[in-house]
């Protein structure tokens, strides 16, 4: 009976301090606006940021993404690697760029959407932006990350 309440004991601290997972929804439309620009999730949740591009002018104009970067990493000095990555989607590829972001999805058109899926980090504000051309100085926000 003890090892039973023992496990049963270690079962539920194990699964109180599994945080849940979390869903964000962003989307983005022609005006070149974020529908959001601050979210709070916890330290060591699973994260899937869902984004679509409500835009009406289609698949092959007005084309945006998400990029997430790390916290210290300001969106201006990454923006401008990025507008040197038209062959990547505007999306550096080199080591320390990958080293500096959290993530991104890929530039999609009006009618798409895309998801990217990870664990907050360790607390702090991970700053996101749209890096296509023109755009990340309307089109960012931040991604609080709040200790367990």
């Amino acid at each position: 009976m003890r090892t039973l309440l023992a496990f049963f004991l270690l079962l539920v601290t194990a699964s109180a301090q599994t945080p849940d997972a979390v869903k964000l929804e962003l989307s983005a439309d022609d005006r070149m606006v974020f529908s959001k620009n601050s979210f709070e999730v916890t330290s060591g949740q699973k994260v899937t940021l869902v984004f679509k591009n409500t835009g009406t002018k289609g698949e092959k104009s007005m084309k945006h993404n998400v990029v997430v970067l790390k916290p210290g990493i300001t969106i201006v000095s990454f923006a401008v690697k990025c507008n040197a990555a038209a062959a990547t989607g505007y999306v550096p590829v080199d080591k320390e760029s990958k080293e500096q972001m959290v993530g991104h999805v890929k530039l999609i058109g009006g009618g798409q959407s895309a998801t990217l899926t990870f664990t907050a980090g360790e607390p702090g504000e991970y700053r996101f932006f749209c890096s296509s051309p023109g755009h990340f100085d309307k089109m960012q926000g931040k991604i609080v990350v709040k200790p367990k």
